[in-house]
């Protein structure tokens, strides 16, 4: 992150922040960001973006290392960085969930609320690739290759393109699915 130096700042809230593993990876999705484009996250969709990104990439890692692994895991899929939130949430505690029904019609211009929009696009394409015969680490893969040809003030509909673009360079038959899943949550291309 050259415009914040390269080192992650877990925060303060709740517990220390980097305490909880989900957080060190989200941090680590903003890197991510900013390593592939330059001033990611400009405008509340972007940022939005960015911060769903950070909470699905962490979710998504840790799960796939637990099924991996075989590990059990106590806390919801859908309820990112519940050891950071144990402290000023209610049980179950999540920082933001993956499974609200929220589109583009409830947006609120606060990038971790509209980010929940994104998250769940994301996170409802995942098993859809599992049911094509794909992994999630496929799904994962298609994802993050595509945040390549991200702007840095990129649209939910631009990044959703760019992300079903990528699908079909990859040839992995799951374009509908993507466009169908961002679809459902307002988002179109």
């Amino acid at each position: 992150m050259t415009d914040k130096g390269d080192f992650i700042r877990p925060g303060k809230g709740g517990v220390d922040d980097a305490e909880d593993a989900e957080v060190i990876v989200h941090e680590y999705g903003h890197a991510i960001h900013h390593d592939r484009v330059p001033g990611y996250g400009t405008t509340i969709d972007a940022g939005a973006i960015g911060e769903s990104f950070g909470d699905y990439f962490a979710v998504s890692t840790g799960t796939a290392a637990a099924h991996r692994y075989g590990w059990e895991v106590g806390a919801e899929e859908a309820c990112p960085m519940d050891w950071d939130a144990v402290s000023y949430t209610a049980a179950p505690h999540c920082i933001r969930r993956f499974d609200r029904n929220l589109t583009l019609a409830d947006r609120r211009n606060r990038v971790h609320f509209d980010g929940q929009i994104w998250s769940r696009a994301l996170w409802e394409i995942r098993p859809g690739y599992v049911d094509a015969g794909l992994t999630t680490e496929d799904w994962d893969t298609t994802m993050i290759d595509a945040q390549f040809d991200f702007a840095a003030d990129t649209s939910f509909g631009a990044a959703a393109e760019k992300i079903w673009a990528k699908a079909g360079e990859r040839g992995d038959g799951t374009r509908d699915l993507i466009r169908a899943r961002f679809a459902a949550r307002g988002i179109t291309f």
